[in-house]
This record gives structure tokens, sequence and C-alpha cells, in this order.
């Protein structure tokens, strides 16, 4: 069986977690992982992975090393290693990104530019 690439990245810890119900305003700088099941309006930097979860709704652009999506994106992702939507995903906005990943069922309403060279 084949390992997907990003395997590693279901390893790491996630550091902040915005929970389902929570509205969060504001500016985020981390090095770790941030997952996000509420309502988030601000900036997103992350050197790991963000994380937008069924109930999430980010309403801002986000940039990070790897992103999934499971809920909504109103802004634009730019991503170093990859961005994948997971099923019944929304995302209204423009991906730049290493690597795209895109699940059936999915919205997606935007450019997508994938580049390896990618920075973000």
């Amino acid at each position: 069986m084949e390992q997907n690439k990003y395997d590693y990245l279901t390893n790491e810890p996630i550091n902040t977690v915005i929970g389902s119900g929570a509205k969060f305003h504001g500016e985020f700088e981390l090095d770790g992982s941030l997952r996000i099941d509420g309502t988030f309006s601000g900036s997103i930097r992350s050197q790991g992975k963000v994380i937008v979860g069924t109930s999430g709704h980010v309403k801002t652009n986000i940039n990070a090393r790897f992103v999934i999506v499971a809920g909504q994106v109103d802004g634009n992702i730019y991503a170093l290693d990859g961005v994948h939507l997971m099923k019944n995903a929304k995302v209204f906005g423009d991906i730049i990104s290493g690597n795209l990943i895109v699940d059936d069922g999915v919205v997606f309403e935007g450019r997508a530019k994938i580049n390896s060279q990618t920075s973000s």
C-alpha cells in the first residue's frame, strides 16, 4: 500500500482549537497547528497545518504549511505543502498551493494555482 506523502501531518499535534459554537475575531500567528470548528474572522498565519472542521466557518485568508477544509472558507488559501478539500467542503476564494486534493461533493468557487515552488 502506497503511503500518502502528507501522512506525517495526521500525527502532528493540534496546538489550538476554536470549538464548535465559538466565535473569534482577531489575528492568529502560530508555529503549530490550528483547528477551527466555530466561526473565525481576522487573519491566520501558521507554520503548521490549519484544519477547518465540518462545523467551521472561516472568513479570512489562510496562510499555512498545509490546509484541510471540511467546513467553509470565505477567503483565499495560501499553503506551501498542500490543500485538502474534504467531502462537502465549501471554498469561496482562490487557492495557491504546492498540491491540491479535492474530494467528491466539494463546492469551490475561485481559481487554483498549483506550483511546487509555492511559498506563502
